[in-house]
């Protein structure tokens, strides 16, 4: 990732430790932890223009506390995950690409309101999160010719959403969670100097469009301490065409470089899969 991304992330983390410290200093109590494994399938598409679809594998943990002090907020979250794999490209325009490799970052902070009820929990929620994704296609060449290139993006989001969790016998729990994800604007870069050293980089702003997720959570206590999570989710962003950028492009016919301008396709992402969480 660009040094600028680390700095957000590094200076997002660092505010919520700091909002962790202060709870847990005012009688916060009921905290746990959360790790394991992902995976997923993904499918990135450009109607019309392309598609890129493959399994992603990859690692997800939390923090979590409950019952901080009495007021409107009562659950605070941060939890973060890397994932990775290899994507196949498709196009009718530029031809196939096999194995691109992909990988995602995320970051999420929540706050949220535990509400009891008989025998579980509901908790609705809010937060900030920021998603960072890059495919390596440097250097890789399609089925027709065409030049493979470097992308990424970057989406910052609030979630909105509703949790909820209910206990059954013998230390089973199920539960699951619904969010509509409000997207506050993102960058799109094309990494078009891996064409030509004369081409300059194209970057685009994303200012529309909204994301939403689903998971199923079944739970079952190991022991006083530990339990396991089996998580089932579907995750999907739908973001409109981007405002234009402008860039440079080295034109072969002309030997000379020419500026032009270039978007962002409206496109739409869709992932499903399984989290096993072991949590503590």
């Amino acid at each position: 990732m660009p040094e600028s991304c680390w700095k957000k992330i590094v200076l997002f983390c660092s505010l919520f430790c700091v909002s962790f410290d202060l709870a847990a200093e005012s009688g916060l109590h009921q905290k746990h932890w959360e790790i394991g494994p992902e995976v997923y399938h993904a499918a990135y598409e450009e109607p019309g223009v392309m598609k890129e679809e493959g399994v992603m594998y990859g690692l997800k943990g939390a923090i979590e506390f409950h019952d901080i002090i009495p007021g409107p907020v009562n659950m605070l979250r941060a939890e973060a995950s890397y994932t990775w794999g290899e994507q196949d490209y498709t196009s009718d325009w530029t031809g196939d690409i096999d194995d691109i490799e992909t990988s995602v970052f995320e970051v999420r902070g929540l706050l949220g309101r535990d509400i009891q009820f008989s025998g579980g929990v509901l908790t609705p929620y809010t937060g900030f999160g920021y998603r960072w994704k890059k495919d390596h296609a440097g250097g890789m060449v399609s089925t027709s010719g065409a030049l493979g290139y470097d992308r990424e993006s970057n989406y910052y989001y609030s979630p909105l959403g509703i949790a909820v969790m209910a206990d059954l016998e013998k230390g089973w729990s199920i539960g699951g969670s619904f969010e509509y994800d409000l997207f506050w604007g993102g960058t799109q870069k094309s990494f078009f100097s891996e064409l030509h050293p004369l081409n300059s980089d194209l970057e685009n702003d994303q200012n529309d469009g909204y994301g939403l997720r689903a998971s199923l959570r079944i739970a079952k206590e190991l022991d006083e301490t530990f339990l396991i999570v089996l998580e089932p989710f579907w995750r999907y962003w739908d973001i409109d065409q981007s405002e234009p950028g402008v860039y440079d492009e080295y034109n072969a016919f002309l030997g000379r470089v020419v500026q032009k301008t270039g978007y962002e396709p409206e496109n739409s992402s869709t992932e499903y899969g399984v989290n096993i969480v072991l949590l503590f």
